[in-house]
């Protein structure tokens, strides 16, 4: 009886989980947009979006959008982590990169451009831990037999190093950043997606 609850609880963890995975990327981009739309002067093409987060009346708002998406990450990655049967190491170190990356995201919005080193290296830390994951899991993946999986996540991986290494011809500025970021979310609405529908399942 306890095990059919623990499962049971799992389950709706585990939905709640695909939720936050379909609802963080969407939620991030639109307090963006908000916090732009609040700070005229902004530019794509010359600032970075870590801007957003000092100056304007919206500052709050960005700051906040990216400790919630990071908290809302962090709860995906736990479910989406525990919905695999397998306790492959690669999907165990794919999950934690997951969650060090959630972390790390949360860590820019406290931590903002102004106190420096901090901001810097959340920000580092950020653009490096998620490729990495997803790499992981990807491999972890391919390993399954899951060839479908396997190649789009980790092609949102390579994606994602790939849109940072570009050299833009207006430099690695909000733009940049939008479109590193962007291979990942949507990753995270697809199997969010799938978490979400079908819980407590194989989601590799």
């Amino acid at each position: 009886m306890k095990t059919g609850s623990l499962t049971s609880r799992w389950a709706v963890y585990e939905r709640m989980a695909g939720l936050c995975g379909v609802v963080s990327p969407f939620l991030g981009l639109i307090l963006i947009a908000v916090s732009i739309y609040y700070h005229p002067s902004f530019s794509w093409t010359q600032n970075y979006l870590s801007l957003l987060g000092v100056e304007g009346p919206a500052r709050a708002l960005f700051n906040a959008s990216l400790i919630t998406s990071g908290v809302l990450y962090i709860v995906f990655a736990i479910g989406f982590g525990h919905s695999i049967p397998t306790r492959r190491l690669l999907v165990r170190l794919g999950t934690l990169s997951l969650v060090l990356g959630a972390c790390a995201l949360s860590a820019i919005g406290i931590f903002t451009r102004t106190t420096g080193t901090p901001h810097d290296c959340a920000s580092v830390a950020f653009f490096c831990l998620m490729p990495v994951a997803l790499f992981l899991i990807g491999a972890a993946q391919l390993a399954s037999s899951k060839l479908a999986s396997g190649l789009f996540t980790l092609t949102c991986g390579v994606l994602m190093v790939v849109l940072q290494l570009i050299p833009w011809p207006w430099g690695g500025t909000a733009i940049s950043q939008l479109l590193a970021g962007l291979p990942l979310s949507v990753w995270l609405v697809v199997f969010g997606a799938r978490l979400f529908m079908a819980p407590n399942r194989v989601k590799l």
